[in-house]
């Protein structure tokens, strides 16, 4: 009796390995889709006035190609501004091609809003960091980004839409 339970365990415990080794996600390529630096007037920018403010900004496409392979492009725009005048705006893309198996319906928003994020955002973050230094000034690092709080966060706001316009009366008065 003694020897059956560990060989249950181990047998159920191989079973978790199994679903857990189903599930892979591959990069094939990761590819500089578009880079941008302008600085419109930096003779005109103050050296009274400090640091520039510096506002981050993320945007994503994803694009399926076929089953299981996905492009995703992702793009960080970085505007510093010292006052009102823009002392530089740099836009990087970056681009990676990513093959998944074995997740499923459900798993894929998260891999592909947290995951595919998580491997291009250095990529991006080192193009900026190059640019803005050629163009002249200095950017403190960029610190890493919570791509799954970021995630999350918009999964309660679809959720609380979603329940507030459930609760919603209608304002269709046909009678």
């Amino acid at each position: 009796m003694a020897d059956e339970t560990p060989n249950a365990g181990a047998g159920a415990q191989a079973g978790n390995q199994e679903e857990q080794q189903a599930a892979q996600m591959a990069v094939q390529h990761v590819f500089l889709k578009d880079a941008s630096f302008e600085a419109p007037s930096p003779t005109e920018l103050s050296q009274n006035e400090g640091q520039p403010d510096i506002n981050l900004n993320l945007s994503q496409r994803t694009n399926q190609i076929d089953e299981g392979r996905w492009e995703i492009i992702l793009t960080v725009t970085v505007t510093a501004k010292q006052g009102e005048k823009t002392a530089f705006i740099c836009e990087v893309q970056y681009g990676g091609l990513f093959q998944f198996a074995g997740f499923s319906e459900e798993q894929m928003p998260y891999v592909v809003n947290v995951l595919c994020p998580n491997v291009l955002f250095p990529y991006n973050r080192a193009q900026i960091s190059s640019m803005v230094t050629a163009g002249g000034f200095y950017l403190p690092p960029m610190q890493p980004i919570n791509f799954e709080g970021i995630f999350r966060q918009r999964m309660a706001e679809a959720q609380a839409q979603a329940s507030g316009e459930e609760g919603v009366p209608s304002t269709d008065s046909t009678q």
